[in-house]
């Protein structure tokens, strides 16, 4: 779960970005958002991160989390941020390695997985 003085520091954070005309990517280590994962996996007080991530979806480009090992993807309907988990590594059985790159371009975000980041 995401405790009150991180939420505010989060709420504050974006904040301070829009105020900056900035673009936002969310990392965080377990999923924000249902269907992008197992609900198990899911951080206990999504719907608090939520609330706060759908006030700035002007600014937030995506949200990118690990932790539910098999990966997964939603995207908001309220908000039309995109959320993506990462396959993890130690999923992959050798020779497969598997990793993704990020490219950010002004206007999308492209990401190019290897191995069973697709």
């Amino acid at each position: 779960a995401i405790d009150n003085p991180q939420l505010e520091w989060l709420r504050c954070t974006l904040k301070e970005a829009k105020k900056n005309n900035e673009k936002v990517i969310i990392l965080s280590h377990q999923p924000i958002i249902p269907e992008s994962s197992g609900d198990v996996c899911l951080m206990w007080n999504y719907n608090d991160v939520l609330d706060i991530l759908r006030e700035y979806k002007d600014i937030v480009a995506a949200a990118f989390a690990g932790h539910a090992h098999k990966g997964g993807y939603r995207r908001d309907k309220e908000s039309g941020i995109h959320f993506r988990v990462f396959e993890a590594v130690l999923e992959s059985k050798d020779p497969v390695k598997t990793y993704a790159f990020v490219d950010y371009h002004h206007d999308r975000l492209v990401i190019r997985g290897c191995g069973d980041c697709e």
